[in-house]
């Protein structure tokens, strides 16, 4: 019995480092509210009372509500060519379109290195304003600082994590645009609660014209997954200032699908399914920035808390099946059942060095609950003045994607079979 106990384990084991890996989550620890509070000192007894009742470590961090990008294992050039190429296809020079054009203002972006930052840096440069981006000092970020510096934005040292290194960077700002979240290796409390009280005020005590803020889809109704119950509690928060704020809730980025199932499905890797009927509305994080940037100089929206997803919902399988179809490949799915997500989530939590992995395993269970994240987007684009069917399918963001590698890849094989002609001819 000993020995079948431990196998089963260590079953366990692989199975969850798996599906860590595509749960894209966020590992968290507690720490100190009082020690961020050197901005404004008079928050004391109202912070404290709405801090969100963490005990350990959180789960995901949803920027990306599939939402980081899995780490799968090491890949081949090609595929490390199709990331590559997944995010030339968006990285465009804003400044092309901004040269003779009067600064709006100046916006300071929070996560600029991130999915939804990096578009929302391109877009506000796009659209006139000044673009002053808050980067932690960490390796990972050199080559986002490049590239956001290319773009003409500038680049001021922060983290969210200290809270003395925020005004510096608040000094002159009219907008703040706040995109950040916990990344895996850092403390969600610290990020997520303490990080964004200590901006928030620094806003207020500073006179930030506006502020807006990222939060997820149905945060309110999933108090024991951590990270969302620290978004409902910073709109509650936040709801309570003086800022003309403006939330905007989260579904999924089409952009976390490519790292998750298109290029595994084409280079012939293991995916993940799920016999749950649960649908995400996933929406093109350049969407996303664009109604963002719309929402800065509109008045309608003080004050509103209003829902960004796709034009449609999906399910993990529909997702699976459009991969399938724009690719030409067969996906090789293995599927996981909700129950066995919420039974080993369960059996980690009796352990106190295993509650990282249990609460980052917590969203995945929302997933097997049947949810549907899914806004309603006319609400959304009316307030916004903005046309719905200007919004990407996730069926032509595929099978864009799909056109755009293949074509590429084939070049590139082409190109690899005349230089190994030409080589054999020269033998």
């Amino acid at each position: 019995p000993a020995l079948l106990a431990a196998a089963a384990a260590a079953a366990g084991c692989l199975l969850l480092l798996a599906l860590l890996r595509q749960a894209a989550v966020s590992p968290a620890a507690p720490g100190p509210l009082a020690s961020h509070l050197v901005v404004a000192p008079r928050l004391g007894a109202r912070t404290a009372s709405r801090m969100p009742s963490v005990q350990g470590p959180a789960m995901m961090s949803m920027g990306e509500l599939s939402l980081r990008s899995p780490v799968h294992s090491p890949r081949s050039s090609s595929s490390r060519f199709a990331m590559r190429a997944a995010h030339t296809i968006e990285a465009a020079d804003p400044k092309d379109d901004t040269a003779d054009q009067q600064s709006k203002g100046t916006i300071l972006v929070v996560g600029a290195t991130g999915t939804l930052g990096r578009q929302v840096v391109r877009r506000a440069l796009s659209d006139g304003y000044q673009v002053r981006c808050l980067v932690r000092a960490r390796f990972e970020s050199e080559e986002a600082r490049r590239v956001l510096q290319g773009w003409g934005a500038t680049i001021v040292g922060g983290d969210l994590g200290q809270a003395t290194s925020i005004p510096p960077a608040m000094i002159g700002v009219d907008v703040v645009i706040d995109c950040a979240t916990a990344r895996p290796e850092e403390p969600l409390r610290r990020v997520d609660w303490d990080g964004k009280v200590a901006l928030i005020e620094t806003a207020q005590a500073l006179g930030v014209d506006r502020y807006i803020f990222f939060s997820i889809d149905q945060c309110e109704k999933y108090p024991e997954v951590k990270l969302m119950d620290m978004k409902a509690k910073t709109e509650q928060y936040l709801a309570e200032t003086d800022l003309n704020y403006t939330v905007f809730r989260l579904c999924g980025f089409m952009q976390a699908l490519i790292s998750s199932y298109a290029i595994p499905i084409v280079e012939g890797e293991n995916v993940w399914g799920t016999d749950s009927s649960s649908e995400i509305a996933y929406i093109n994080s350049i969407d996303a920035a664009r109604l963002a940037l719309t929402a800065v100089e509109n008045e309608n929206t003080h004050g509103q808390t209003l829902t960004l997803s796709g034009p449609q919902s999906y399910t993990t399988q529909q997702v699976i099946d459009l991969c399938e179809k724009y690719s030409g490949s067969d996906a090789k799915v293995i599927q996981t059942p909700g129950f066995f997500l919420k039974t080993i989530r369960g059996f980690l939590n009796g352990f106190k060095w295993a509650q990282d992995a249990a609460d980052r395993l917590a969203f995945a269970e929302v997933i097997s609950q049947n949810a549907v994240l899914r806004g309603d987007m006319k609400k959304t684009c009316d307030v916004l003045g903005v046309d719905p069917s200007s919004l990407t399918t996730l069926p032509d963001y595929l099978e864009s994607f799909f056109n755009t590698i293949l074509s590429k890849v084939q070049k590139i094989k082409k190109s690899e079979y005349v230089s190994q002609t030409a080589r054999d001819l020269e033998i």
